[in-house]
């Protein structure tokens, strides 16, 4: 089975993320601005029934093939159709085992988060061009709308690219780097043209040196995309290295940039400083990030995932896992506060369903009202389709398996 993007367990194994970070002493929120809706007290997240939402395998598609896989949820919720929206990454496939695996992103709608209809076309496929950065893989989608843009490009969807591995020794990610293509009805999307990219290359529009000029190597990847005030904000997994063969470890974290077209973009930081786990270590952040602003408090709420050495071992599953995601705030989307001393906002529970297995890292998080809606990411060992199975940590090396889509909720009905 095809990797997804997955990028912090990645990173972990090849640059030193064994290494426990230290801490920086506790941060306190910032007081709100006079001219907003005071937050007041928020709930904590809950896990809704029944879980899990979405199972990988069960749905076969016009071709006859399924996806094989379901990772890195982009949940939204639309005012105008009134319906909720999500785009995954689903590898496709005839079956768990065909050597063949298309990479894909899926787009789906539900009234209720309940019940699901996927799209029987993706919205996007990996590239058929085997020299195209984006031909290997295809993955972490976030779109964002904005009713400013012309017809043909009122939704953006960004996504992870890559053709090959990390051209370096010693690392086993690939060499992703962020792509952009555009809709009119957000469900089939078209890339950005040779001509449009600042790389001159189809879809092609930020790098790992885009984000880190003068490193040897770099890595970008997991976008998230919120459009507000008419400029769009991207939030994405960042890595660099320096060294002839890139084996000194430069920066690991959440880098932050924004545009005005979704095209050309300016890197405001990388990585974002105030998301570290130890603001003087530049390795020391976290992965997998989701945004939201906040209209009815002017502020910014984030959630992401930053594990330690140990913290995702008593789950059985060993795939790009997760402990939780942690919660950060911010009132200007530049400076945040996120409090490492406390307990995640979601974190993994092995009696829950859709995820008896484990946690897959990349949930993401959508706002509705003041009701926020994360979708996360499961390993379950129930309704496993036929042959489906996942790495563990048995002798063995694997066990009957499946990936999920899971729902929890805060201050929502």
């Amino acid at each position: 089975m095809r990797s997804t993007l997955l990028i912090l367990g990645i990173f972990g194994a090849g640059c030193g993320g064994n290494d426990p970070a230290v801490a920086d002493g506790q941060v306190q929120p910032d007081t709100e601005a006079s001219s907003c809706s005071p937050v007041g007290t928020i709930g904590s997240f809950y896990r809704r029934t029944v879980n899990p939402r979405i199972v990988a395998g069960h749905q076969t598609y016009s071709d006859n093939m399924i996806d094989i896989g379901i990772s890195d949820p982009d949940l939204r919720w639309d005012d105008a159709s009134q319906l909720w929206n999500v785009y995954f990454h689903g590898p496709h496939a005839a079956s768990f085992s065909s050597p063949t695996i298309t990479q894909m992103v899926r787009h789906a709608i539900s009234p209720d988060l309940a019940a699901w209809t996927i799209d029987d076309a993706p919205s996007l496929v990996a590239s058929s061009d085997a020299a195209a950065w984006d031909h290997q893989n295809t993955e972490t989608p976030t779109v964002a709308m904005n009713p400013d843009a012309s017809a043909d490009r009122r939704y953006l969807l960004l996504y992870s690219g890559a053709k090959q591995k990390f051209p370096f020794p010693n690392y086993s990610f690939a060499d992703y780097s962020i792509g952009a293509a555009f809709s009119a009805d957000g469900k089939t999307f078209t890339r950005i043209t040779a001509a449009e990219s600042p790389h001159n290359q189809v879809g092609l529009v930020l790098t790992g040196l885009d984000a880190f000029p003068g490193a040897t190597g770099g890595i970008v990847a997991d976008p998230k995309l919120v459009y507000h005030a008419g400029v769009y904000h991207l939030w994405f997994s960042s890595f660099s290295c320096m060294g002839t063969t890139c084996d000194t470890v430069g920066a690991y974290g959440i880098s932050h940039a924004t545009s005005t077209d979704g095209i050309h973009w300016t890197v405001q930081a990388a990585p974002v400083r105030s998301l570290l786990r130890a603001s003087a270590d530049l390795r020391s952040g976290g992965a997998q990030p989701t945004v939201i602003y906040d209209e009815v408090h002017c502020r910014w709420e984030l959630w992401m995932t930053s594990d330690m050495a140990g913290d995702t071992d008593a789950q059985p599953i060993v795939f790009n896992n997760a402990a939780g995601v942690w919660h950060g705030i911010s009132n200007d989307g530049l400076v945040w506060n996120v409090n490492y001393f406390t307990p995640r906002d979601l974190a993994w529970t092995k009696t829950e369903d859709g995820e008896h297995l484990g946690m897959l890292t990349g949930a993401d998080v959508a706002a509705k009202g003041t009701g926020r809606y994360m979708l996360y990411g499961g390993f379950d060992d129930q309704n496993v389709p036929t042959g489906f199975f996942l790495p563990d940590r048995s002798t063995q090396g694997y066990e009957p398996g499946v990936m999920t889509l899971n729902l929890a909720t805060r201050d929502a009905l």
